[in-house]
């Protein structure tokens, strides 16, 4: 049982552990994703990048991308840079700021996203299946509630 400081209430002890476990989870998750995309010369970092453009249906910059999944804007940048000298995304002119350009997706980077997440159904169907949709549904709207009170209150 891990050490709690006497003036931690009750919630703040529970909110310590989920943290803990959600940063076991994530280290496991990231072991899971190099063995399942193993082949596909997709790492976890280019995953997570073509599934948040995916799922972001819109023209980001590199600065909204880095703020939405919580990484550096350095960070993205590279990532974004090295994906698309593979042809994976390209660079669009953003007419608000000629300086942020819009990264997208191109048609090889959505083939690439569809043929990973081919193997990412099967290995998330495995999981979910001793889970209540409820009880994820829930966990998913706790988690996002506990970042956005983190982001704003700094």
């Amino acid at each position: 049982m891990p050490f709690y400081h006497s003036k931690k209430t009750p919630a703040s002890n529970a909110l310590s552990d989920l943290i803990r476990s959600v940063i076991r989870m994530n280290a496991t998750v990231q072991k899971s994703g190099t063995r399942l995309m193993r082949g596909t010369g997709i790492t976890n970092a280019r995953w997570q990048m073509l599934t948040e453009l995916f799922a972001l249906e819109k023209r980001v910059t590199v600065s909204e991308l880095a703020r939405h999944i919580g990484l550096t804007r350095q960070a993205v940048q590279r990532l974004a840079d090295d994906t698309a000298k593979d042809g994976l995304v390209e660079f669009a002119e953003n007419p608000s700021d000629a300086r942020a350009m819009h990264l997208l997706l191109t048609e090889a980077g959505r083939a690439m996203y569809h043929d990973a997440l081919e193997r990412e159904w099967q290995w998330a169907n495995g999981i979910a299946e001793d889970f209540d949709v409820e009880e994820i549904t829930c966990a998913v709207a706790l988690l996002e509630a506990i970042t956005k009170k983190i982001q704003t209150d700094g």
